[in-house]
């Protein structure tokens, strides 16, 4: 309970605005699902993330067996309408690809994000993006092959104010390249609600395709962006971010 607690106290709240994060990648979004909501022009991101192996595609694996991890990621807002990343996630092998030798993380793969949003939430309307996750580098036949976050999405958000907390709703539709990351694909999305009496808070709750997942995010000391989850409502993921306006 008291971890649930915790996780139920973390958002939202850099320099008397509300901001939100897929943060593992280091984009907008919720935890594992994208949403259409945009950061302010010249923002920028840097930090780490934890991530609980059931988040981690199939395609990644160590004798068979699929790992906890960790991803470190920068990303940018330039412009309001344009959000670009580049991450990584560290895999965990045996040292020289040695089977009897000790494990490590002694590789990663790497990747790039962007988002585009040709449409702004208004009164009757919501805001759209598109997006994608590993969306530049290597195909099949290239030196790596990889592609393993590879995902293309269409996502839409809208929020409404209740009195007492702003809800948002997110609903996206999601297609990854590998068939062995296919229970991520199709609709997903979530909902989110910061309450009136904190603003500072955003509370998640989101299904990703296959499973539900609950968290939240917080702001802390004005630059530094904690997020807390459960995927599964069960198996803890989470991460710090610096994250500074540039303009």
């Amino acid at each position: 309970m008291k971890t649930k607690r915790l996780l139920l106290s973390l958002l939202w709240c850099l320099l008397g605005y509300v901001a939100s994060a897929q943060q593992y990648s280091g984009m907008e979004g919720l935890i594992h699902v994208p949403s259409a909501d945009m950061d302010s022009a010249g923002v920028a991101r840097i930090g780490v993330h934890y991530v609980d192996k059931g988040m981690i595609p199939d395609g990644m694996k160590l004798d068979g067996e699929k790992f906890n991890s960790l991803t470190n990621y920068l990303s940018v807002t330039p412009f309001r309408w344009i959000e670009v990343g580049y991450g990584y996630t560290l895999w965990k092998l045996h040292k020289n690809k040695v089977k009897t030798a000790k494990t490590g993380f002694y590789a990663k793969d790497r990747y790039l994000s962007l988002r585009l949003q040709p449409l702004q939430e208004g009164r009757y309307w919501p805001s759209v993006v598109i997006g994608g996750t590993d969306v530049w580098g290597s195909g099949d036949d290239g030196a790596s092959g990889s592609n393993y976050y590879r995902n293309f999405y269409v996502a839409m958000t809208k929020h409404f104010d209740l009195g007492f907390g702003l809800a948002g709703t997110h609903l996206a539709y999601r297609k990854w390249k590998r068939d062995y990351n296919h229970k991520w694909n199709g609709v997903v999305g979530g909902l989110t609600f910061q309450p009136a009496f904190y603003k500072p808070l955003r509370l998640i709750g989101e299904w990703d395709g296959t499973e539900v997942n609950i968290g939240a995010d917080c702001t802390i000391y004005k630059y530094f962006l904690l997020q807390a989850s459960l995927q599964q409502c069960r198996y803890f993921s989470g991460g710090l971010c610096f994250r500074l306006s540039l303009l």
